[in-house]
C-alpha cells in the first residue's frame, strides 16, 4: 500500500511538471539593427566631364590701402570622377574700384583681376550637394602691382538637374607680405564668388 501511494505521488509530481511545461512560452532572441547612411548616386547628377561657369565676384586687396570691386568671374574645368576635377578660371572687375585710406574713402577706374588654374578635388555630403577645394598657381594684379604664386579656395555646389548647378566660394589669391614689393606686411588679396555652372 504504502508503495502505490508512493508511485501516485511521483506521478503526480511528474504531471504537475509536464502540464506546467506547456504555459512557458519560448522567447526569442532580439537583434538590434543600427541603419548605416550611404550616399545615393543620382543618375541625373553628372559626375563626369568638361564643365563651364561664371559668377558674380566681390574682390578686396588689403595692401598700403584697401581696394574693393565687384567683377566677374568666368570658369572652365574637367570632372574626372564626382571626387576630382580641374579648373581654369579668370577674374576682372566690371565698374570703378573703391579706394579706403583710412582716412576717406574714393572711386579710381582701375583693374583687379586674377588667373589660375587649380586641382579641384570634392567631397559629396548628399546627392547633387558637395563641398570642393581649389589649390593650383595663379596669378593676381591690382593697378600696376601683380603677384604670382600659390592659391587656394574653398566652396559648396548644389547640383540642380540636367547638369547645372549652383555654387559659392572664397578664393585667397595672396596672403602674406610685400605684395609686389611694396614693402607692406600682412597684405591679403582675396575673392567671393556666387555663381553658376553647366557641366555636358
Amino acid at each position: 500500500m504504502k508503495k502505490l501511494i508512493n508511485t501516485m505521488a511521483l506521478l503526480t509530481i511528474t504531471s504537475n511538471f509536464a502540464t506546467a511545461g506547456h504555459h512557458i512560452k519560448p522567447t526569442e532572441p532580439t537583434t538590434t539593427m543600427h541603419k548605416k547612411e550611404v550616399v545615393v548616386v543620382d543618375n541625373n547628377v553628372k559626375y563626369n566631364g568638361f564643365y563651364l561657369g561664371g559668377g558674380l565676384t566681390y574682390l578686396l586687396l588689403n595692401d598700403a590701402v584697401e581696394l574693393r570691386g565687384v567683377g566677374l568671374t568666368f570658369i572652365g574645368g574637367y570632372y574626372l570622377n564626382q571626387y576630382l576635377g580641374f579648373e581654369a578660371r579668370y577674374t576682372t572687375t566690371i565698374d570703378r574700384v573703391d579706394i579706403d585710406t583710412g582716412a576717406h574713402v574714393h572711386s579710381k577706374d582701375i583693374d583687379m583681376t586674377n588667373l589660375g588654374l587649380y586641382i579641384k578635388p570634392m567631397y559629396n555630403l548628399t546627392t547633387g550637394f558637395s563641398f570642393y577645394g581649389l589649390a593650383g598657381y595663379g596669378q593676381a594684379k591690382a593697378d600696376n602691382l601683380e603677384e604670382d604664386g600659390f592659391q587656394w579656395g574653398l566652396g559648396a555646389k548644389y547640383e540642380l538637374s540636367n547638369g547645372v548647378g549652383l555654387f559659392f566660394d572664397y578664393m585667397n589669391l595672396y596672403d602674406g607680405d610685400n605684395f609686389d614689393g611694396t614693402e607692406i606686411d600682412n597684405t591679403f588679396y582675396n575673392t567671393t564668388s556666387f555663381g553658376a555652372l553647366y557641366t555636358f
